[in-house]
């Protein structure tokens, strides 16, 4: 067979498989086949190293807010650059199983620990307010959850509100 006709049969076997419209096991059959047992090399190799870079945005972001001496608008602007990458990262894996939770999870770590620095600046001791807060990113949690189809954001919005409604009747 022509090579040229070859990789684009393998082309169009790897875009049946990313958009699911064979299932796996058959397109991992007809790459073998087209390929003659060949291993092609699969997917982007920067990919899992935008996912560690983005796991290391988890620790620098806690760095920049509780532990530099940056004004609270320059923070802010940070975090909301930490969380557009979050986002876009997401958007852009979002077809992808494994990938997809990993911006997903920071930015929902980001989004709380902004919100709650945040209420903590502008609301100082006040209970009240940092309780509404948690509760309010609880609830975007349930609401991804449920959109998504996401068990642990499920379990991290219901024990979020049980663990605010104990300290409160705790207090």
């Amino acid at each position: 067979m022509n090579r040229q006709r070859q990789e684009i049969i393998i082309r169009e076997i790897e875009y049946w498989k990313r958009s699911r419209l064979l299932p796996e096991q058959y397109c991992d059959y007809l790459l073998a086949l087209y390929t003659e047992g060949g291993v092609r090399p699969r997917g982007r190799p920067w990919r899992g190293s935008l996912a560690v870079a983005l796991c290391l945005l988890l620790p620098a972001a806690a760095l920049v807010i509780y532990f530099t001496e940056l004004s609270f608008v320059l923070q802010t602007l940070l975090f909301a650059l930490f969380l557009a990458i979050c986002l876009f990262l997401g958007w852009r894996w979002r077809r992808e199983r494994l990938l997809f939770h990993v911006p997903l999870i920071a930015g929902a770590w980001l989004l709380l620990v902004a919100s709650v620095a945040g209420s903590e600046r502008y609301f100082p001791r006040q209970g009240g307010m940092l309780a509404a807060v948690v509760l309010g990113n609880c609830a975007l949690w349930l609401v991804i959850g449920r959109l998504f189809r996401i068990p642990y954001l499920l379990v991290a919005a219901a024990l979020g509100a049980l663990l605010v409604a104990v300290i409160a009747w705790w207090r």
